[in-house]
């Protein structure tokens, strides 16, 4: 890396940071759904432009998004011997996991909890021989959960029981929905409850008002939303996911992290796979034929491929001009949005306050603060939260008073957020679907389109919302691309 991409760099991480630094350079992304038009894969919708000869910028596959789908994908096919691109709308890969400069030290700032229960990253973990990094929050010593307005301090093993017990009334009548997890679709039966939301079971169930709280405050982290636009199924398949054991779920979703960071994973996929990889280059259009595929980037400049693997979150689909239009569920899902719309804070607070973890339910800017590090001077903690109004997480005082609810007293040195619902390359979180949504746009979400194969978190069929799910979305697409490319 040059020095000016150094000086360009911290530039960008400090903690003030705005999304148009990230985007620096590039304009709105154009949107434009053409729902009238043919199905890809048709004849009937195709470019002129497609049957021109293409000039040098031809390779076997476009990948669309440098975040972990992408750069597993392109690791795939760059040592099967394709000639890939990838073009990433930032100015740098990762997508929704982002490794950057936090309180003078590298952090991660997006997706980065792992576990050895999630296969397809554990394997990567395995293949480069990547160290655990464990985070001291996840075994509290000490714990708080706001109930009925106040803040309640818990026996960390109590308020466990409570959240274990909850959620086995929280499931009791579909807990065998998803028999086979990574195969979402083995049975039809779980769409029977698809339209609940979280808000509308949690009224149904009979716990304690402990319990309730405890379990809305985990529902609103899980989701990174208001639990009222969240679906009850999607809970009910991460519970699956891990077993149907809750202290297993736990550790998947909070404990263990890259300890060189998830950038250090990205970097090592793109530098297997020999991709040419263009930062700062959103996609305007996308055509394909019985050619290939053109990808046409806002700066104008065109790039031509047999086949384009589609790695791009679901919020953003509808970002692109794409001849012929996507399926219209691609295109209703993408407006609609899913319901992770929040951010990640960074809190260093002056002295030793051990492994805590505070919860606050739905409504509340901050809903899980938890202990990140740990030293004689200073505590590091991780905060999630989503977008509440009157709520600025970039001013001080705004995140000074909603800290210290769930952690009273506590003297902030400084503070670092993202806030991913601005970004204008994710709109959003980690992906939790909202009711509805399987059954009205599950399938055509997964669709292959023609020449174009969609990969990314948001459409994985075991770990959505999670590293393991881009990684086996990214893994999946380079199969399919390598059977077209035969």
């Amino acid at each position: 890396m040059s020095e000016k991409d150094n000086d360009f760099l911290k530039a960008e991480y400090n903690r003030r940071q705005t999304l148009k630094g990230i985007a620096a350079g590039a304009t709105t992304v154009i949107a434009a759904s053409l729902m009238n038009s043919a199905m890809a894969g048709t004849s009937k919708q195709t470019s002129d432009s497609l049957e021109k000869t293409p000039n040098d910028n031809t390779y076997d596959t476009i990948i669309i998004g440098g975040g972990m789908a992408g750069a597993t994908a392109a690791r795939e096919l760059g040592t099967r011997g394709k000639r890939c691109l990838v073009l990433e709308a930032r100015n740098r890969t990762g997508g929704r996991t982002f490794t950057t400069e936090v309180f003078g030290e590298r952090a991660d700032v997006g997706g980065q909890w792992i576990h050895w229960i999630q296969p397809h990253v554990w394997a990567e973990m395995q293949r480069y021989g990547l160290e655990l990094l464990e985070t001291p929050g996840a075994n509290p010593t000490a714990y708080g959960v706001v109930v009925n307005g106040k803040l309640e301090p818990f026996d960390p093993a109590k308020a466990f029981e409570l959240l274990n017990s909850g959620m086995q009334v929280f499931s009791k009548e579909v807990i065998d929905l998803f028999p086979r997890p990574y195969d979402p679709y083995f049975s039809d039966a779980f769409l029977k409850t698809d339209n609940l939301s979280i808000a509308e079971r949690l009224k149904q169930i009979k716990v304690s008002d402990e319990t309730r709280a405890i379990l809305e405050s985990y529902f609103t982290t899980a989701v990174n939303g208001p639990i009222e636009q969240a679906g009850y199924l999607d809970q009910i398949h991460w519970y699956a996911r891990a077993g149907n054991d809750m202290d297993r779920l736990l550790r998947a979703c909070t404990q263990y992290k890259i300890k060189t960071g998830t950038s250090s994973l990205i970097d090592l996929l793109l530098r297997d796979s020999r991709a040419e990889v263009k930062l700062n280059t959103p996609v305007q259009r996308v055509e394909q034929s019985s050619r290939g595929v053109k990808v046409t980037a806002e700066d104008g400049a065109s790039y031509f491929a047999k086949a384009c693997i589609v790695a791009l979150p679901m919020n953003c689909w509808n970002d692109i001009e794409w001849l012929p239009a996507l399926a219209p569920g691609k295109i209703a899902a993408s407006k609609e949005r899913h319901v992770g719309s929040g951010f990640e804070l960074k809190v260093k607070v002056k002295g030793n306050k051990g492994s805590y973890q505070g919860m606050a339910p739905s409504g509340y800017p901050i809903n899980l603060v938890y202990t990140d590090y740990i030293s004689d001077h200073h505590t590091k903690f991780v905060g999630m939260g989503y977008s509440v109004p009157g709520f600025d997480v970039n001013d001080d005082d705004n995140v000074r008073e909603a800290f210290t609810r769930l952690l009273p007293g506590a003297e902030i040195m400084e503070s670092f957020a993202y806030d991913w619902n601005s970004d204008p390359y994710s709109k959003g979180t980690w992906c939790d679907y909202k009711p509805g949504m399987w059954s009205k746009y599950g399938l055509d979400m997964r669709k292959d389109e023609g020449r174009l194969v969609f990969a990314g978190s948001d459409v994985a069929n075991g770990w959505r919302g999670f590293i393991d799910g881009a990684i086996e979305t990214g893994l999946r697409a380079s199969r399919v691309v390598l059977k077209q490319l035969g």
